[in-house]
């Protein structure tokens, strides 16, 4: 935090009207009442930035210290948690988790899936359904964490998460999420998958730009 110049000036001119009163000796009764409001008002400001400074900024500061690198896991967290299922989708359990679908692309991806049939890589003989569902329970409770870390979440990244919250992608009991999805085919959901998936890339995007210096421990 930088000392304003405000401050600095408030600091040089309680210091001169302290000066010239000290120094008016037997006079003092005639320097100017001005002075002495001003040099009040200085002082005021001063006593109330010292306030400011140790109880609100400093305890806002340690604040952001231990909440943010949380954030960051929980952050990081999700991005690769969601991002597995890109893995599967195009068999590539090395794909770099800046690289996601267009809407296209993931009409050809999602033709060939059968949701009943088992998915590769993380569950062995469990379906895309259960893949699906599972990953969409714990990105939801990792979201709710973040959410309910503090004051300290910035604007953009709650935007991104409660875009993601509320998304047709993440919603309970709606078509590959439904212990009643029966359809052989998710080639119709392209554009769920698309939307969502760019809220991901954006995720990536704020998580590489504001948040990975705090994140020494990845998953």
């Amino acid at each position: 935090m930088k000392i304003t110049g405000l401050t600095i000036l408030a600091i040089l001119s309680a210091g001169i009207f302290f000066f010239l009163g000290m120094n008016a000796g037997e006079n003092y009764q005639l320097v100017d009442k001005t002075n002495y409001l001003i040099e009040s008002l200085c002082l005021s400001y001063l006593s109330a930035y010292f306030f400011y400074f140790i109880n609100v900024y400093i305890v806002e500061r340690n604040e952001r210290k231990s909440i943010l690198p949380f954030v960051a896991r929980n952050v990081f967290s999700i991005i690769n948690n969601n991002h597995s299922i890109i893995k599967c989708l195009k068999l590539d359990p090395k794909l770099s988790l800046s690289k996601y679908p267009d809407q296209e692309e993931f009409k050809l991806l999602l033709k060939n899936i059968n949701p009943t049939k088992n998915a590769p890589y993380y569950y062995k003989n469990q379906s895309w359904l259960f893949l699906f569902r599972n990953r969409r329970k714990s990105t939801l409770e990792t979201i709710d964490k973040i959410l309910l870390s503090g004051k300290h979440l910035d604007d953009e990244l709650r935007r991104i998460l409660l875009e993601m919250h509320s998304s047709l992608y993440l919603r309970e009991d709606w078509a590959f999420n439904s212990d009643c999805f029966e359809e052989k085919s998710l080639e119709k959901y392209n554009l769920v998958f698309s939307e969502y998936f760019l809220l991901i890339s954006e995720l990536f995007g704020f998580y590489n730009k504001i948040l990975s210096k705090y994140n020494t421990v990845k998953n």
